[in-house]
């Protein structure tokens, strides 16, 4: 009878320590131009699953490289798509932390291997893009830390499982509707990453090709044919469900794969107008196709905040007002503010670090 009681309290402990971790919050942490701003060039987000893994979502030209401070470790690195302002063509040169920082351009060449080649050489990251950038970009992280960039990343198992932290960083592709899932060596459960549709535009800047195929393009004014521009869904190990929307404009795939398949409840959308969804379009977005339970608006091209408050007549304004309950159904709202953490729960509720409405 002693055993039977010894063997119910090691169970009953294992459940009750499963329940506190599916408990925990996932970090969520933008890395802008300036410390508690949201700046027009401001596309970087890291991404803190309760297990340790460490995500970081369109590098772009706000972060200071692989020596930026701000960064940690970064487990993994997210692209959705080749363009500049996502991949990296610059990198910041100035302190987000001062008070002279500013959201007007203040960065320095990072071509021709890109600010996300850098941080991935710096960090031994894993590198998912769809497949033909995936490969471009393990070409640039070798030109950074001159050896080949491992190609594929070793998974395994029916969910595509690599184990983090790599030794070297590598690169892998993935599909529209494919999926793979990193874990840390230390948990028993991995943070599942999936491909989704974005309808966008996907050429890799000429800066970034080697000749002379560099000349050939940019003297037609041309950049070189990727593949595919992408999105992504985020399935964290506490149960929270991210949308990462990429450069994209308004598709059904929001309704039937994002909201009914995955069941996403935090998004993080573009809204910044003439090449992707503007503030109404992407509002249309979340109240009729998404239904989350919160939203980070993204990519809004101009200097969306002034003391961390919206700028009255601005686009994230009005995507602010577009939301508010009295409007359709009511959405938290988040302002990406650099440096600012955010915790969300598993149903997408901001507990920690909450800024917007």
């Amino acid at each position: 009878m002693k055993k039977r009681w010894q063997v119910f309290y090691v169970v009953m402990t294992l459940i009750g320590a499963s329940t506190i971790a599916l408990g925990q919050n996932v970090k969520v942490t933008p890395i802008g131009q300036r410390t508690g701003e949201f700046c027009a060039q401001d596309r970087a987000i890291l991404f803190e699953d309760p297990t340790g893994v460490r995500l970081l979502y369109d590098p772009g030209n706000t972060v200071a490289g692989g020596t930026d401070e701000r960064l940690g470790e970064v487990h993994v690195i997210l692209i959705s798509h080749a363009h500049v302002d996502h991949l990296g063509n610059r990198k910041l040169n100035q302190d987000p932390n001062s008070d002279t920082s500013s959201c007007i351009s203040a960065d320095t060449a990072a071509a021709p291997n890109s600010n996300t080649a850098e941080i991935a050489a710096a960090k031994s990251s894993v590198v998912l893009a769809g497949g033909p950038l995936a490969t471009v970009i393990g070409r640039l992280i070798a030109a950074v830390v001159g050896s080949p960039t491992t190609s594929g990343c070793r998974s395994d198992g029916l969910t595509n499982e690599t184990t983090v932290p790599q030794t070297a960083p590598c690169t892998a592709g993935l599909g529209i509707g494919a999926k793979r899932t990193v874990r840390h060596v230390s948990a028993s459960r991995g943070v599942q990453i999936s491909g989704v549709i974005a309808q966008h535009t996907n050429e890799l800047s000429s800066a970034f090709l080697a000749e002379p195929e560099r000349t050939n393009l940019s003297s037609n004014g041309l950049g070189a044919y990727i593949g595919l521009a992408n999105g992504f869904v985020v399935t964290f190990t506490n149960g929270l469900k991210v949308y990462l929307s990429g450069d994209t404009g308004l598709s059904s795939d929001m309704s039937t794969i994002v909201r009914e398949y995955f069941g996403v409840n935090l998004a993080v959308i573009n809204i910044g107008d003439v090449f992707t969804t503007g503030a109404e379009e992407a509002a249309f977005a979340v109240r009729e196709l998404i239904r989350p339970v919160s939203v980070i608006p993204s990519h809004v091209n101009e200097a969306a905040t002034q003391s961390g408050t919206a700028v009255g007549g601005s686009r994230t304004a009005r995507f602010l007002d577009l939301l508010r309950p009295n409007v359709g159904p009511g959405f938290s709202v988040f302002l990406p503010l650099s440096g600012v953490t955010m915790e969300f729960n598993s149903n997408g509720q901001c507990e920690v670090g909450c800024q917007g409405r």
